[in-house]
């Protein structure tokens, strides 16, 4: 009786610590991200070309050209250039800001930014499990390629859909669809014929939502 009142109370204290738990608080971008890049990072990235750090949009559609990537992964700030820049020793190049760096505090800050999603607006949980993906887009195949690749993505809702394929300094090179797509997945091709070599980032817009790719160009 004695060890089963025992593990009945064990179970119970499991119980209220998990609801003691607070939920992770969500970061706001415009109040705890871009406040630190506009401080020390905007001197340098804030221009017309290249990564630029002077707002959401520009900062989630960057690509770090020695990685051959967008610079931000959202959920993954491990596998983000943004994050690994901010490191004592960067995969490419020297750490960033020049001239000095991020406090810890400041970097953490970025990390969970990323992990939670790379949000501009904070979202509650119940936001997240109830508010669909409208479109995804996926990584081309093969990758990389030459002269051409497939460009898959699938929507959750019916829409319009618009796919371009730009250089990385943002000159269009392709514009490969803009219709209205049913539910399900979809792809487009993209022939490369007549283009360099080098990472080339493809784009698609729906209903409101953007999402950059990169992918590589090998002759």
């Amino acid at each position: 009786m004695k060890n089963i009142i025992r593990s009945v109370s064990i179970i119970f204290t499991v119980i209220l610590g998990f609801h003691s738990i607070p939920a992770l608080a969500q970061i706001n971008y415009a109040t705890q991200i871009q406040p630190l890049f506009n401080a020390s990072c905007v001197g340098c990235h804030g221009g017309i070309s290249g990564v630029r750090l002077n707002n959401y949009n520009n900062v989630m559609n960057s690509v770090g050209s020695q990685y051959g990537r967008t610079i931000v992964t959202p959920g993954d700030a491990d596998g983000s250039v943004l994050y690994d820049k901010l490191l004592p020793n960067p995969q490419f190049g020297s750490r960033m800001p020049q001239g000095g760096s991020l406090s810890d505090a400041q970097i953490t800050l970025v990390r969970d930014w990323i992990n939670q999603g790379a949000n501009e607006v904070p979202a509650t949980s119940i936001h997240r499990e109830t508010t669909p993906i409208v479109a995804a887009l996926h990584q081309n195949y093969p990758n990389p390629f030459n002269p051409s690749t497939v460009i898959p993505f699938s929507l959750s809702d019916a829409g319009f859909v618009e796919i371009g394929v730009y250089t990385v300094s943002g000159r269009e090179v392709a514009k490969l669809t803009n219709r209205n797509y049913a539910v399900g997945e979809h792809s487009v091709v993209f022939d490369a014929s007549g283009l360099s070599s080098g990472v080339y980032v493809y784009r698609l817009q729906s209903e409101g939502r953007t999402i950059s790719r990169t992918m590589m160009l090998m002759r």
